[in-house]
């Protein structure tokens, strides 16, 4: 079942399946590669000739994902395969008109649609009779309204041309992460982003997953504790120091430390060699931090004020389940207060100390012991 954020997803997922098994699926014996083509724009032709067999795969996953009870979620392939083949079903449902219901709705899947009507019937109260509600299900662009909250992947090339010309406006304006889109570029531009990223943003948003994955997998948590105690926030930024020079090394990253910005120093700046108008700033706070407010809302605001950054992250970390609970309810409860905290990513380090097996297997038979003492 493909993740659609609407409550009619389920039969969405059902009406999907069946165009794609009457349009593409449905005989063994045709070419799926002939069958998709009619379903590629123009403006992403450039994806059939160069990933013809990840255009195959995605149309694949789709129907598959469609007819599954598992969730899963598009990529950017994906939304735009399923964009474009729903337009296209669109054109096939003003040229049929009746029929069209006739060859791509059967008895059962007709059954379904009359059962959602019901449900919306009763969500939606008096203000449509269930006929009408019923009779959406039978256009396809009913389903493209619905399904796709947004459409930014059709203002690829903008996006992309902006950001290479360092003035990503409408990137900025409208919060997309041109990362997502990556897979979607033509191939001669991907070569140039050996580490799959477009955005600096992206390769320090990839460096805090790949320091947590290390954290939770491996002993790196053991750096951030001394004696049993939290080490300063000082000592954080001399391992922040070394394990981004180690992770960013051979990948055209500057980072400086400590720099001066206005009246302040922010903890780190990072840019790329050859593109320095490109900077991100982070600045690292504990949970703990009586300052960890105001940090955020006016400290590092500042410093992409006067700094003239394109990005920022503020980066908590957390020692305690307190710690945690406190991060998480500042990233819930955060409200844009500043024009520049639009440009501030707020991400969390989770440096609680892990159990050990056998500490864990101590809770758990006291835990099963208090359980008999309580059946007596």
């Amino acid at each position: 079942m493909v993740n659609f954020n609407t409550s009619r997803m389920v039969i969405f997922n059902k009406i999907i399946h069946s165009y794609l098994e009457c349009e593409i699926f449905g005989d063994v014996y045709t070419n799926i590669g002939e069958n998709i083509e009619s379903f590629v724009p123009p403006k992403f032709k450039y994806l059939y000739r160069e990933q013809y067999a990840r255009y195959i795969e995605v149309f694949k996953d789709l129907y598959e994902w469609t007819s599954d009870i598992f969730i899963h979620e598009m990529s950017a392939f994906h939304e735009i395969a399923l964009y474009y083949f729903l337009l296209e079903m669109e054109s096939v449902e003003d040229n049929m008109k009746e029929d069209f219901k006739k060859i791509y709705y059967d008895s059962s899947l007709r059954k379904e649609i009359h059962e959602r009507a019901r449900k919306d019937k009763k969500e939606l109260g008096n203000e449509y009779t269930i006929k009408e509600l019923e009779e959406e299900y039978y256009h396809p662009n009913y389903m493209t309204d619905e399904i796709y909250e947004d459409v930014d992947f059709l203002n690829i090339d903008h996006l992309y041309n902006e950001q290479k010309e360092n003035i990503p406006y409408m990137a900025k304006i409208l919060g997309i992460n041109l990362d997502y889109y990556f897979e979607v570029l033509p191939m001669d531009i991907k070569k140039q982003y050996v580490s799959n990223h477009i955005t600096l943003t992206g390769e320090v948003s990839d460096f805090f997953s790949y320091m947590q994955q290390r954290i939770n997998n491996g002993s790196l948590a053991e750096l951030f504790w001394e004696d049993e105690k939290a080490i300063k926030e000082k000592k954080i930024h001399i391992i922040l120091e070394n394990l981004m020079e180690a992770y960013f090394i051979g990948k055209g990253v500057d980072i400086s430390r400590e720099v001066l910005v206005k009246n302040g120093q922010v903890d780190f700046k990072l840019y790329r060699s050859d593109k320095k108008e490109e900077k991100i700033l982070i600045e690292v706070k504990k949970a703990s931090s009586s300052y960890l407010k105001a940090g955020y809302e006016d400290q590092l605001c500042d410093y992409i004020k006067y700094s003239g950054c394109t990005n920022a992250f503020y980066l908590i970390v957390c020692f305690s389940d307190n710690d945690y609970k406190t991060a998480t309810n500042f990233i819930k409860n955060h409200v844009y207060t500043d024009t520049y905290q639009m440009y501030i990513n707020i991400a969390i380090l989770d440096v609680r100390k892990k159990l050990s097996p056998s500490v864990k297997k101590a809770k758990y038979d006291k835990k099963e012991l208090l359980k008999e003492d309580l059946k007596f």
